[in-house]
């Protein structure tokens, strides 16, 4: 499974990213959202797309979630936050996970196995 984890913190995006390619997740980890929604598709399309919610001054997650569903119609969305999801204003999709930090791996992992799990039963 791809994994797109986009984080403006590289401590936080090398420790997601060490934990989840522990767990045998492909990962590719980005800094900011135009990076993110630049990536080639295809086959190197991500099943999940983990972002931080508070990525800068011009784009934030919620960006990022919509703009991954129209170039990926079929990935799943987790955002992050240490603020409360609703803190910019905007809600999470129906089919969107929230975790707030700080998390634990495992946690992130299990979010990540439902999200698989409720896409092929889609």
């Amino acid at each position: 499974m791809r994994v797109l984890l986009v984080d403006d913190d590289e401590l936080v995006r090398s420790v997601i990213t060490e934990a989840l390619c522990d767990a045998g997740f492909e990962v590719t980890s980005v800094a900011g959202p135009e990076e993110a929604l630049s990536l080639p598709g295809g086959n190197a399309s991500p099943g999940v797309v983990v972002t931080d919610i508070d990525l800068g001054l011009t784009l934030n997650g919620f960006d990022v979630a919509d703009g991954a569903r129209q170039r990926w119609p079929n990935v799943r969305i987790i955002l992050i936050s240490g603020l409360s999801a609703t803190h910019t204003g905007q809600t999470l999709n129906p089919r969107d996970r929230y975790l707030q930090k700080p998390f634990c791996s495992e946690e992130l992992v299990r979010t990540i196995n439902e999200l698989v799990t409720e896409a092929s039963a889609d």
